[in-house]
């Protein structure tokens, strides 16, 4: 079976040895799950960067071969405790291996990421190197015991390092060179989370949406459409107030017409022969 060296340190340190880190280094308890999840992957991406350098792999082995056979034991015992001193010894011992200035670098950067106070972060440290290597004293020694397997053994766990790390700490910690051994998978990191999150539904998925209701079109009224409304109606009175207005003169001239024919007859009458009165 694989050894996989993230889910190895997370079973050691459960939460509830967590909680009782938190009260030992006086921070809130979830900040000191935030702060230790992700000190985990970036500790062990230290490890592994280390474990590539020439030299670095036998650092690692001799701290495994020289930790104490009891050491996850002591460890529980420490953080229940609240052996600061001891827990710490951890840091000291990560920061032989990588050099004081990258202990400083991983202290900062988890400190900054989690927002708890360089001390608790290096508390935090302490605690994850000692998980780690005292899970590894407890697993095959061929797979450990030499500087060649030990290399093999981190390169192997690139991929579920590098997804268990934070992109903000991958971000920060790119420059400091401490994250070389995660190679490619560091750059693959961020796209690993993205892929686990939840994706939206596709619209093959999502439910028919209802048609529109279908609207009678409206009319625009633009200059090519003919007279506006306006005119139109104006136009109609107008006409009308024509017509009213002819039909009023008729009116008044019928009775001139009529005054007009007995005059006609009279003429006619003067005119013709015969005697007069």
């Amino acid at each position: 079976m694989a050894i996989n060296l993230v889910s190895l340190v997370s079973q050691v340190l459960t939460p509830q040895l967590v909680g009782s880190l938190a009260r030992a280094a006086g921070v809130n308890e979830a900040v000191a799950q935030k702060l230790v999840a992700a000190a985990i992957p970036t500790v062990l991406a230290a490890l592994g960067t280390a474990a590539a350098a020439p030299g670095g792999a036998q650092k690692i082995v001799d701290a495994v071969s020289n930790s104490d056979p009891d050491l996850l034991t002591k460890l529980s015992g420490a953080i229940g405790g609240g052996n600061i001193r001891a827990i710490n010894e951890g840091a000291t011992l990560l920061g032989g291996i990588l050099g004081g200035s990258g202990l400083s670098s991983l202290v900062g950067t988890l400190s900054q990421y989690s927002g708890a106070a360089q001390p608790a972060a290096q508390t935090a440290i302490g605690s994850v190197v000692q998980s780690a290597i005292g899970a590894l004293g407890q697993q095959d020694p061929g797979a450990w015991s030499d500087p060649g397997s030990l290399a093999a053994l981190f390169g192997g766990q690139k991929d579920a390092v590098a997804v268990a790390l934070p992109p903000e700490i991958a971000k920060a910690l790119a420059p400091t060179g401490l994250l070389a051994g995660l190679g490619a998978a560091a750059a693959q990191a961020p796209r690993a989370t993205a892929a686990s999150a939840p994706r939206p539904a596709s619209p093959a998925a999502a439910p028919a949406a209802s048609p529109a209701p279908i609207r009678a079109p409206q009319p625009a009224a633009s200059p090519s459409s003919g007279f506006p409304m306006w005119a139109i109606i104006l136009l109609i009175v107008v006409v009308l107030a024509a017509v009213w207005w002819f039909m009023t003169q008729n009116k008044q001239a019928e009775p001139a017409k009529q005054g007009m024919a007995p005059a006609s007859i009279e003429l006619t009458l003067q005119a013709l022969p015969g005697p007069r009165a």
